[in-house]
């Protein structure tokens, strides 16, 4: 069945997913360590950087879903969606720099350095990121190669997240600690996600083409937006993978702190995230499989499900010795990494859904929607963190009272686990099973491959707005 679909080859393959490196080292670093090093280096209140994390996606609210409509509509000779990251790269990488960058200032001029460089950053993620997801659907038709190109974007993805969880506090501490440090490595990251970029987009060379039909094709601001307002599957994913992000970008802003401040073992930092990143690299190979044998959508919601166990342990027992917090911890990293892979893989079928209704395809507007939940998340998670910690009386680099212990305990495990409830109920309404897909993908190939999308297709979407 497969071979009637469009595949791409594996080389193509293999270069495209190096976007997975370089889109996740700039995700891990500043969800990992961007409110730490506010708070413990840059010396900037808790108070102001979850400020910082709300303002910025107020921002992406708009600029995202423009940007993906902007790359549907592009007609370029390196296509619609590749000259947006070879482009955008260089100045993602520069601004990753900038963002773990502590150049002396006023107090003052601290947070407007701060507002300022995070605002573009995210900005320039956008321009870069959603281009980049929008492609996966573009370089292959194959429903079953389609999760396997996830695969490997996700497989890159563990290798930025090793660099990123694992490496980050060693080379830091390697390249003098403090300012200097970050600012060194950040400097590493922002030269590496450059060049995975312009590996990724050499990838899709052969299938992001714009073919000269010899008409212009008018833009409705009104339809496009519908293709995703009126794509009942796309909403519940998008809820879904944005409370598994705001369950993994909560507990990942006070990381740092529940090893700092209540185990006092910053030493371990490390060796967990090894234990997380070995569980989700396990899980890898298994996913094509699984997703085949139970179905994307069971198979999400079981994921989301089990990831709660690990959880809700530590949340027990939150100084658990040392072999119970690493195998909690491997369990954790093997299971909720299905979840937050699957979501990409579930993507496609998403585009395939609207095409299906309406008679066209918005890739590039639908990647911008998950890429904007995924920050959303992320900013939330942050936003979540430095706010709590705030309300309790944090203050950097000092013994932590009880109040400030119970709410790092409660971020790093507690807060992870209401995210992944809200995750089980959205996905419950995800509509899109195995048949209900085979349905979908068999009537779209009765119709024409070069069908012209006529005034009849705008007045259904209209009808139906």
């Amino acid at each position: 069945m497969n071979n009637k679909y469009q595949r791409a080859g594996f080389k193509d393959v293999f270069r495209y997913s190096f976007g997975g490196l370089g889109s996740n080292l700039a995700f891990y670093l500043a969800m990992s360590y961007l409110t730490f090093f506010y708070t413990d280096i840059f010396g900037i209140n808790t108070m102001v950087v979850a400020s910082l994390m709300l303002v910025s996606r107020f921002i992406d609210a708009f600029t995202d879903p423009i940007m993906g409509m902007m790359g549907d509509n592009t007609r370029s000779k390196m296509g619609r969606f590749r000259p947006w990251i070879k482009y955008g790269a260089p100045v993602l990488g520069l601004l990753t720099f900038m963002l773990f960058t502590a150049p002396e200032l006023s107090p003052t001029m601290k947070i407007v350095y701060a507002y300022a460089v995070y605002i573009v950053y995210s900005l320039a993620s956008t321009v870069v990121n959603i281009p980049y997801h929008a492609l996966t659907p573009v370089i292959s038709k194959d429903p079953q190669q389609r999760t396997e190109i996830v695969a490997w974007k996700q497989g890159m993805g563990t290798v930025a997240q090793f660099f990123i969880t694992i490496l980050a506090v060693p080379m830091v501490t390697m390249f003098g600690g403090g300012k200097q440090g970050w600012a060194i490595y950040g400097g590493i990251v922002a030269v590496l996600l450059t060049l995975s970029f312009w590996i990724c987009q050499s990838g899709a060379k052969e299938y992001d083409v714009c073919e000269d039909t010899g008409r212009k094709e008018s833009f409705n601001f009104r339809e496009t937006i519908h293709l995703l307002t009126g794509n009942k599957p796309m909403i519940m994913l998008m809820i879904a993978f944005g409370t598994d992000v705001l369950a993994n970008a909560t507990y990942s802003a006070v990381n740092m702190y529940y090893f700092k401040y209540v185990l006092g073992r910053e030493d371990l930092v490390a060796p967990v995230a090894s234990a997380i990143l070995f569980g989700g690299i396990a899980s890898l190979p298994f996913l094509p499989m699984l997703s085949r044998i139970v179905g994307k959508k069971r198979l999400y919601w079981l994921g989301s499900a089990f990831s709660i166990v690990p959880l809700f342990v530590m949340l027990l027992r939150p100084t658990a010795p040392v072999l119970i917090l690493m195998s909690a911890m491997a369990a954790f990293g093997f299971i909720s990494r299905i979840p937050s892979n699957l979501g990409w893989a579930m993507l496609p079928e998403c585009s395939d859904y609207a095409e299906w209704r309406y008679g066209k395809r918005a890739d590039g507007l639908l990647s911008s929607s998950l890429t904007f939940i995924n920050k959303f998340g992320m900013a939330i998670g942050g936003f979540i963190a430095s706010f709590f910690l705030g309300l309790t009386g944090f203050v950097p680099n000092t013994a932590q009272n009880s109040a400030t212990i119970s709410m790092i305990v409660f971020l790093r495990f507690g807060m992870p686990i209401i995210g992944y409830i809200a995750s089980l109920i959205s996905m419950h309404f995800y509509e899109i099973t195995d048949e209900k897909y085979k349905e979908i993908r068999a009537a779209l190939d009765e119709r024409d491959p070069e069908i012209v999308y006529n005034d009849e297709v705008s007045e259904k979407i209209t009808s139906l707005s």
